[in-house]
């Protein structure tokens, strides 16, 4: 919570579930997970957006699930630990609301799209404008 605070992250609605969080890389994070994503929704075909049905807080919500289960799966993983990657629901610039994960690597957090499967860059508003933080 303190890196995601550090980084102007805000929220009134925390939801951090677990005692114990292993931190993923940027390169795992931008390479194999986005790659091992990609091949998940294809497989259920879950890549197109669909209003209502498959939009941005269904991918926030499979993206950080997702994460989960190949950190899970992760050999060696450091054990009774979730993945620090959830979802964060705020209010874009725009004014419509948005989900997009993220990523605390380190000391940075990477704010990931899982709808392009990219990193995003999030304006200092639309980072203190959080509706929901779910790790």
């Amino acid at each position: 919570m303190m890196t995601l605070a550090a980084a102007g992250y805000n929220s009134e609605n925390w939801s951090i579930a677990d005692r114990k969080y292993a931190m993923a890389t940027r390169g795992f994070i931008l390479g194999a997970f986005s790659a091992a994503l990609w091949t998940f929704q294809a497989f259920f075909k879950l890549l197109n957006w669909t209003e209502e049905a498959n939009d941005c807080d269904d991918f926030a919500r499979i993206g950080a699930g997702f994460a989960q289960i190949l950190h899970f799966l992760t050999p060696g993983r450091p054990p009774a630990t979730a993945l620090a990657v959830g979802e964060f629901w705020y209010r874009t610039d725009k004014g419509s609301g948005h989900a997009i994960d993220l990523a605390i690597c380190g000391d940075e957090v990477v704010a990931y799209e899982p709808q392009k499967r990219q990193e995003v860059q999030l304006s200092a508003t639309e980072k203190s404008n959080g509706m929901l933080v779910r790790f």
